[in-house]
């Protein structure tokens, strides 16, 4: 990120002091381009400084107010009233500066020059046309590489998440809870089945996308829960209070919420007297998945899907990291709750 705003910064100079040497070729009163006198070096600092502070301001009011591609024309006009402004102070600060301290002769042109203001404000936007078409097709050729970098994130991540489903302690624990229910509970034990048949199909049918909806994260979690609980009975606990009307626009990797279920069964003790309390819930920014810390006698070896693995497929994702941390007795996790419709509406499903 830190080497993308130099380059930007770079080509942004670059850019600005080619547009400076035009307007330096179209005033007589330098002999040159590179007028290197005094007055030539005030010019340039004066015009390359104003117009860097003008398109970084432009980069704050844009991401602040304006999404470009949704409102390309308000965008449009505001760009030309905002250049204006620009060519305006230009003009005024510059002849201003030019009479006083340098006692150049400006004749009859007064501080409102219409033909220079109307220069200035072509170059502008001829410019900030050019930056802007190179800017998307640089965002177009990142997001494709992100894309690419997910895709291979994910796979990797559902490998390792589908490997550990079926790995001998899990089908073994889960085949002898099975084995326990048929003679006790049919109903339960063909419950029992047709959640591990949902859990490992859904594993499977996912392990090629990128990120799968709220609502499908959330049934497939409630599906693994269900194993544990069948299993551990009281001594386990979960409680979703999560308050997202819209769950088909809220999206995360595949397996994010088993994951983070998982690894709080796996990593900490518990009986019915002491039970691990799951909870979910959220913000208007974040998504919490909570659980009270209840050290174990022997640590549960890690399987290698983490916390690390899983805040990078959220980083390729959506350009933030998950958080996580011990916050009283509860551990609990951060995700960013991304709306694909508002900021990811370039990715495929």
């Amino acid at each position: 990120m830190k080497s993308k705003a130099i380059h930007i910064f770079l080509a942004r100079l670059l850019l600005i002091y080619g547009l400076h040497l035009i307007i330096k070729w179209g005033d007589e009163t330098f002999h040159h381009f590179f007028d290197f006198t005094r007055r030539g070096i005030y010019f340039s600092f004066f015009v390359i400084s104003l117009w860097m502070l003008c398109l970084y301001l432009l980069d704050y009011i844009k991401k602040k107010w304006f999404t470009p591609r949704k409102k390309p024309f308000a965008y449009l006009l505001f760009c030309i009233a905002y250049g204006y402004v620009f060519a305006l102070i230009t003009n005024v600060v510059y002849r201003y500066t030019d009479i006083r301290y340098f006692g150049t002769d400006w004749g009859d042109i007064g501080y409102f020059n219409p033909m220079l203001i109307l220069g200035i404000l072509i170059l502008f936007i001829s410019a900030l046309s050019f930056y802007e078409y190179f800017q998307t097709e640089l965002t177009v050729k990142e997001n494709q590489l992100l894309t690419e970098k997910l895709k291979k994130e994910n796979a990797i991540a559902h490998y390792k998440l589908l490997k550990a489903q079926i790995e001998p302690h899990f089908l073994f624990n889960s085949l002898s809870v099975l084995s326990s229910l048929v003679h006790k509970d049919a109903d339960l034990a063909s419950d029992f089945i047709l959640k591990l048949s949902r859990l490992l199909r859904f594993s499977i049918d996912r392990n090629e996308q990128m990120y799968v909806f709220l609502d499908e994260e959330t049934d497939f979690m409630k599906d693994y829960f269900f194993l544990i609980r069948t299993r551990f009975g009281n001594s386990v606990t979960l409680k979703n209070d999560l308050d997202i009307p819209d769950r088909r626009d809220v999206i995360l990797p595949p397996g994010t919420l088993q994951t983070l279920t998982e690894n709080a069964v796996k990593h900490n003790g518990y009986g019915p007297e002491n039970p691990l309390n799951i909870r979910l819930y959220n913000d208007k920014e974040f998504i919490y998945v909570s659980n009270n810390i209840i050290p174990k006698e022997n640590p549960y070896e890690s399987t290698g899907i983490g916390l690390v693995n899983l805040s990078r497929r959220f980083h390729l994702l959506c350009r933030k990291d998950l958080d996580f941390g011990i916050t009283g007795e509860n551990f609990t996790v951060r995700l960013p709750l991304i709306s694909k419709t508002t900021d990811y509406a370039y990715l495929d499903h």
